[in-house]
C-alpha cells in the first residue's frame, strides 16, 4: 500500500511509521519537521497543513490516508464555546483533506478520541452506539472532523475508518499516564488504595497494531470503532506500576468524603476524577469485525512500560 501519513514525527506516528515500513508499504511521511530517521523505503514532505495545501501533489498515488496531524489537541484544555482562530484553521484544513482523499477514492483512517462522547469521566460504559457528547473544544473539533470524514466519504463512496480510544501510554507518550508513573516512581505512600473504578487504557503498541488491522483487512469495512487494551481500577494500576518499578506498593486509602473535598477544589478536581472517575469501553465490535485482540494483557504491558521507561531514565 502507498501510505500518506500525517504527524509522522508525532508522539504515536513515531510508532506507527516504522511499523508500516515493517509490513512493507510505501509510506510518505508528512510532517512540519524533520529531525528524525527514516525507515528504509519511506520518504518525507516537510510541510504543515491547511486548506490551501497541494493536495493533488500530497495525493498522488496514494491508496490510504492515516491523519494523526490535526492539531486539536493543543485545545484539549478550552470549553466547547470556546473559538481560537487556530482551531477553525485547523478544522478547515483536515476538512479539505478529507474531500481531496474521498474525492480521488483514497481510504482515510482518522484516529480520534473517546473525548467525542465524555469528558474526563463517564457514568456509562462507551461504545460505537454511545452518543457524542463532547465537554471540550479538543472533543468538539474532533467530532466534528469525524463528521466531516463520513460526509466525504459517503459522497464519494470511499471507504472512511475512525478510531476512537482512551489514554495512551507508551514510550516517548508523556500525558498523564507518565505523570502519574513518575509519582509512583518514589517511595512516598500515595492515597490510591481502595478505589473501585474501572478506567480504559491502551498502549502505543496496540493502538498501532490496530491501525495496521484496518489497514489489511478493512477495505469495504468502514466505520467508527472504540478500542483499547483493557481496564482496570486506579488502585490495581498504581500497584500495577509501582511492581513494575520494582517498588514496594506503599498504597493507603483515603476516605470518599475527601474525594469529594477535593473534587471542589478549582486545582484538585481535574485530578481528582480523573483518579476516581470511571472511563470503561466495550470494543467488542472492534475485536470482532477485525479479529484483533491486544498482543499482551494490560497488566503485562503496564509493568513492561513502567521498568523500561525507568531504565531509561524518565
Amino acid at each position: 500500500m502507498r501510505i500518506l501519513l500525517t504527524g509522522a514525527g508525532g508522539r504515536v506516528g513515531a510508532h506507527l511509521l516504522p511499523a508500516l515500513a515493517a509490513h512493507g508499504h510505501e509510506v510518505t511521511a508528512l510532517d512540519r519537521k524533520a529531525d528524525y530517521p527514516l525507515p528504509r523505503g519511506c520518504r518525507r514532505i516537510v510541510t504543515g497543513l491547511s486548506e490551501k495545501s497541494d493536495f493533488s501533489r500530497l495525493l498522488d498515488r496514494m491508496d490510504i490516508v492515516v491523519h494523526l496531524a490535526d492539531g486539536f489537541n493543543a485545545h484539549e484544555h478550552l470549553p466547547v464555546s470556546a473559538r481560537p482562530p487556530l482551531a477553525w484553521q485547523q478544522a478547515r484544513a483536515t476538512r479539505a483533506l478529507a474531500l481531496a482523499a474521498a474525492g480521488n477514492g483514497i481510504c482515510t483512517i482518522y484516529l480520534s478520541t473517546i473525548k467525542t462522547m465524555c469528558a474526563s469521566s463517564a457514568r456509562e460504559v462507551l461504545s460505537e452506539s454511545t452518543a457524542g457528547q463532547p465537554q471540550s473544544l479538543y472533543g468538539l473539533l474532533k467530532l466534528e472532523a469525524e463528521e466531516t470524514l463520513r460526509q466525504a466519504g459517503r459522497k464519494h463512496g470511499t471507504r472512511v475508518n475512525i478510531l476512537r480510544f482512551p489514554i495512551v501510554f507508551g514510550a516517548g507518550i508523556g500525558g498523564n499516564m507518565e505523570r502519574l508513573r513518575r509519582l509512583l516512581d518514589s517511595p512516598l505512600p500515595l492515597p490510591l488504595a481502595g478505589i473501585d473504578n474501572r478506567r480504559s487504557l491502551i498502549s502505543v503498541e496496540s493502538l498501532v497494531e490496530a491501525v495496521c488491522r484496518l489497514i489489511h483487512h478493512g477495505q469495504d469495512q468502514g466505520g467508527t470503532f472504540v478500542v483499547h487494551d483493557g481496564s482496570m481500577t486506579t488502585s490495581a494500576l498504581a500497584r500495577t506500576i509501582r511492581t513494575g518499578l520494582g517498588r514496594p506498593t506503599r498504597l493507603f486509602r483515603l476516605p470518599r468524603p475527601l474525594w469529594r473535598a477535593g473534587e471542589t477544589l478549582p486545582l484538585a478536581r481535574g485530578i481528582a476524577g480523573r483518579l476516581h472517575g470511571s472511563l470503561e469501553i466495550d470494543d467488542r465490535v472492534f475485536r470482532q469485525r477485525f479479529s484483533w485482540r491486544p498482543g499482551l494483557p494490560l497488566e503485562e504491558r503496564i509493568g513492561r512500560w513502567a521498568r523500561l521507561e525507568a531504565a531509561r531514565g524518565g
